[in-house]
Formats: structure tokens, sequence, C-alpha cells
């Protein structure tokens, strides 16, 4: 018998007649969703009395899942009375039945025997579903704590709550967890049912990735949570039958929502919704079935008893192959994404490697400290370093010579063998000027950086000779080259536009090394470095350095000491210059005290005894030019 969803008391009257002639002592047994009726009284015969009189001997029995365990007349899980059934006789058993809930009553009437081979075949079906449920509950709290995927967490709620909600229904928990506590007894299945609906949600969510994969029903989903939220506490002081039926309401609904969501994700190329609707379509569709037949549509007792253990074992069953190709996808994803991450990386070390030939790495990691992607315009910083400038000599009759083809190779190799040079000493070429280059060296003090652009330098001009050796060899025309030498504060900064920038050295010092090159061609000698850089050398023997004076350059107010590097100069020139350094300091000093024929007369001395040195004739041209103002001078105030 299947009323549904009531809220009464019921009185069932049932005659039955043995035809067993050896066997009078039975058990009748109210089967599936009858275990959770509220209070059963009933009255049964114990067998004596009929042969000697008219009326049987009644006893009265109780059961229902709101008697505490102690006071069931049989001790037992199940709804079960013991029965006196006299062979060939008809007996009449009277019950009152009262329930908040469904009221379902499939009888089962067993033999004494034949009960004790069912249930022990039954209890090992039971041991083994809650032994699968338990295991699942491990195995993914065990994959939770690894993967820390919160979907797992919900996961292994929801499964705790349907073993909940099973022992509650099956009368094992009123048995064996909570003997003394029928009043929760009668509400812990609603209660487990209740938060196994929450969960289920909550997982469906964060699996299915609802709101990337199905937005709109995401919300939908999300508005169910909140109802499942508020009635949670509400199981616990509304009415069984309406908290029931509003339940089932909600879990069939829900059930159509999750169905359509993962369909949705599956239909996006979400593939960990394959297993995920394959797994949850076993125990949705059994649940649906014991809901129907909660509402008497489907009106059989086996549906209603076991429907959701075999549903529930289909589900971990098959979510256990949903685990597994979430994991996969999970593994694949990740590995596809290092591999995209691994090429976008060799796009990005091949990219920097390329731009590092336009702008030095050097450059790079002070402009673009957060990669070459970032790169800011304006981005500036003050450091003091040494400039070098070097040029070629009379680089436009030499390029009259050559095709565009001819001077364009003479220009790499050129530009080749000092760039290794300046990268052996710590430096690195800013730019490419036409015919020559400016280099920037670094170092922890001023003083380093001075000493590794000298050393450049002379390597340079060493290189220089060994490539002209090999130009004349090869027919060639041989080159001269003039370096220019600064050091002190600088700023390293990116100039142009958003659209179009590139990156520079900027400041006067940049601008006054280059005006020492260019005074290499005025003094005739391959190196000239600034009193900035000559105080970096202090204490360093093994340069060889000629003072050059005072002079005013381009842009400058105030006039600069130069010095000559002469260590590339060959022996003889450099034991010429050593010697005459003494006389060269003394003509130096009477220049800068204003006796400038005492100056002439050493430097003339010098010049005549070294006629090669340029430096002599260009210190007697200024000695000359200073005599001249004075005589001119002298005749204009005797004039007056």
């Amino acid at each position: 018998m299947s009323l549904g969803y009531v809220d009464s008391t019921y009185w069932l009257k049932i005659t039955v007649e043995s035809r067993d002639l050896t066997d009078t002592h039975w058990l009748l047994e109210f089967d599936g969703l009858a275990r959770s009726l509220d209070e059963v009284d009933a009255w049964l015969p114990d067998g004596q009395g009929r042969h000697a009189s008219p009326k049987w001997h009644y006893h009265h029995y109780r059961s229902g899942d709101r008697v505490a365990f102690d006071e069931r007349s049989l001790r037992h899980h199940a709804m079960m009375f013991p029965v006196v059934l006299p062979p060939k006789q008809p007996v009449t058993l009277y019950f009152r039945v009262r329930t908040n809930g469904t009221l379902q009553v499939p009888t089962i009437l067993w033999s004494t025997g034949y009960y004790a081979e069912v249930s022990h075949t039954a209890d090992l079906q039971e041991g083994v579903f809650y032994g699968i449920l338990i295991v699942m509950v491990f195995y993914n709290a065990f994959i939770f704590l690894i993967v820390r995927d919160v979907s797992y967490l919900y996961y292994v709620a929801y499964l705790i709550c349907v073993v909940g909600f099973s022992v509650s229904l099956k009368g094992l928990g009123l048995e064996y967890l909570w003997p003394e506590s029928p009043n929760w007894n009668n509400k812990s299945n609603l209660i487990f049912a209740s938060l196994a609906n929450l969960f289920l949600i909550s997982f469906a969510i964060c699996f299915l990735q609802t709101k990337i994969n199905a937005p709109r029903l995401h919300r939908v989903l999300v508005v169910l949570v909140g109802t499942s939220t508020a009635l949670v506490p509400v199981v616990i002081f509304a009415s069984h039958s309406v908290i029931a039926m509003c339940l089932s309401i909600q879990y069939v609904f829900s059930v159509g929502v999750v169905l359509c969501a993962a369909s949705i994700a599956l239909g996006h190329g979400y593939m960990a919704a394959r297993y995920y609707l394959l797994a949850w379509l076993g125990v949705l569709v059994a649940v649906l079935a014991w809901v129907l037949n909660s509402f008497s549509v489907i009106d059989n007792s086996w549906v209603g008893a076991y429907s959701f253990q075999l549903g529930t074992v289909i589900q971990v069953v098959m979510f256990s192959f949903a685990l597994a190709d979430r994991i996969n996808l999970m593994r694949h994803d990740r590995e596809a994404a290092i591999h995209l991450q691994l090429e976008h990386a060799d796009k990005l070390v091949m990219l920097s490697n390329m731009f590092e030939k336009f702008v030095p790495k050097q450059f790079l990691s002070r402009i673009a400290r957060r990669g070459i992607e970032n790169i800011e315009l304006g981005k500036a910083e003050d450091e003091v370093i040494s400039v070098m400038f070097a040029d070629i000599r009379g680089f436009t009759s030499l390029s009259e010579a050559m095709s565009p083809q001819e001077l364009l190779n003479f220009l790499n190799s050129y530009f080749s063998r000092i760039d290794g040079v300046i990268h052996r000493n710590r430096g690195f070429i800013d730019k490419f000027l036409g015919d020559g280059a400016m280099a920037i060296f670094e170092g922890d003090e001023a003083f380093k950086s001075a000493r590794h652009a000298v050393k450049a330098a002379i390597e340079m001009q060493c290189d220089l000779v060994e490539y002209n050796q090999y130009r004349e060899n090869s027919g060639y025309q041989a080159v001269a080259v003039g370096i220019g030498i600064n050091t002190g504060n600088v700023v390293i900064s990116t100039v142009g536009s958003h659209e179009r920038m590139d990156s520079t050295v900027l400041g006067d010092n940049v601008n006054l090394a280059s005006r020492l090159q260019e005074l290499t061609k005025i003094f005739g000698v391959k190196i000239i470095i600034s009193e900035q850089t000559q105080a970096g050398l202090a204490g360093d023997t093994q340069f060889l350095l000629r003072e050059l004076g005072d002079v005013l350059v381009r842009g400058r107010q105030a006039p600069v000491r130069l010095y000559e590097v002469f260590n590339t100069d060959s022996e003889q020139h450099q034991q010429d210059k050593l010697t005459a350094l003494p006389t060269h300091r003394i003509a130096l000093e009477c220049f800068r005290r204003g006796e400038w024929a005492w100056a002439r007369m050493l430097w003339d001395d010098c010049q005549r005894r070294y006629p090669y040195d340029s430096v002599y004739l260009y210190m007697l041209e200024r000695c000359d030019l200073h005599l001249l103002n004075v005589e001119q001078a002298t005749a204009e105030n005797t004039a007056l």
C-alpha cells in the first residue's frame, strides 16, 4: 500500500492464512520506505487461546523511527514483528500507523529460517554498499589534499551526507549510532538530504565550471545553493511531510538544471563533463525513481528499498572514471600550458637575443627590468660611467675608393673586431655612428670603468695594427682611428615617442667624449682622455700618459685638461716621449703662467729632436698665437 505524503494516523487490517504445516513462527516486515514511519503499533496473535476459545489472544508490539531502539518490541533496525500463524487457519493482524511523511507499507511475511538466509545476504550487500562509499570518501579526500580542488571537497561532503541519509533511512543509525535519540532519527534523514542537495549543487558548480561553461544556468544554480542553505535550518522545525515534499521538488529541479549545465559544458568542449554526466545519470535516475515512488507514481516496493543504493553505487563507480578523466585532462592542460609557456619563453628569449643585437642587454637591464615588452618611454637612470667615441680617420676618401658593397663589408669587418675588444673589457657598443662607434664602460666604481675603457682603447689600437697588415697584404688602404674617452655622470634612458623610441646615453659628459675624439685629429694622436678619466687611472703605472694642456672645447665655457695615452706607439716613440716628458711638463707650467716665450723655446727644442711628434707643433702654434696677441696689444697701446 502506498498513499504518498501524509500527516495522519491510519489503521490497517491484514488477514493471512498459513499453508505451511510445519512452521508456525513467522516474521512480518514493513519493507522499503516503511522503515521511516514515525510510529507503528501492532496487535498480533500470540498463538494461544484459539483451541480453547473462539478468539485469539493478541499481543501489543511497538516500532517506528520515533521510538527509541530499546523500546522496540523486536530489537532490529528493520520494521519487524513476530507473528504466530497456525497452519490452515485465517488470522487477522491489526496495525495503527502514525507518520508525517510518505506512507508506504510494503509487507513481507518471512519464515524465520528463510529470513536468516536472506538477511545474511542483505547484510553483506549493505556492507559492500557502505564500504564502497566510505572508501570513496577517503579516496576523494586524499585527492583533495593533493590537487586542492574544492570540487572534491564538496563531493566528499556529499558522500558523507549520502551515507548519513542511508543509515538513517535504513534504521541502522537508530540501531548503532543514536539509539537513544528517536527525535533526531526522525529528522536526520531530511537534514542529510537537504545537505546532500546543497553539496550536490555546489559540486556541480565547481566541477563543471558553470560560471564559464554555462553562465546562465550558473545563476540558477547559485540561487539553488541559496535556497538549499536556507532550507537546512527549516528542516528542524517544519512539518516532516511539507519539508519532504519541498526537498523532493527541489531535488528534481536541481537534477534537471545540473544535467542541462553538464550537457551545455560538454557542448562547449569541456570534456570532463562526459564521465560526469554518466556518473550522475545512474544515481539521479535512481533517486528520481525513488521520489516518484514516494508520490506513488511508481508503485513498487523494490524501487523504494534498493534504487537509492543501486544508483549510488553506479555513480561511485562511474565517478571514479570521471576523476581519472579530470586528472588526465588537468595534466594534459597543464602540460599544454607548460609547453605553451616554454614556446613563449623560447620566443621571448629569441626575441630578446635578436633585440639585444639592436639594444644592448646592459641597456635592457636598466630600461626594461620587467621584460622588453614593458619598456617605458623616458625611463632613466643616472650613473657614473666612461664613454668612448671611436672614429675612422679619412673615411670620406676611403669610401670614395670602394663600392657600396665593399664599404659595407669593410665597416662590418671593422666593427666586428672592435666589438669583441670592447666586450672583453666590460663595455658595450651603444650605437654605430656611420664610420664611428659610441661605447659605454661599466664598473663598480668610476675608476674601474675608466680603466676598462682605456684598456679597450689600447687593445683596439693594437688590433688595428694587425688589421692594417691584413689590409695592406690584401691591397687595401690602411685605416687610422681616433679615440676619445671621458668619465662622468650620464643619463641612460629611452628617447623618442610611444610609436618609435630608441635607447641612448645623454649628458654633457657624453658630448665631451665626442669632442675629445675630434681633438685627436688636431693633436695628431690616437687616444685622448679627460682629466676625470685620468683620475681613474691614478697609481696604475701600466698606462703611459702625457698631458696635452687645458683646451677650450666646443660646448664648454671652462677649459678641459686633456691627456694622451701613448701605449700603442712604437717602442722608439714611447721612449722618445718619456725622455721629453720632463721638458714638456716644464713648458706646460710656463704656458700656464703666461711665459709663452719660455714655453715656446722648450717645445721648439722638443720638436727639433722629435719632428714626427705633432703635439709639439700644436703647442708651438698656441704659443705663437699668444705671442702674436701680445705684440698686437703692445702695438695698440704704443699707438695710443
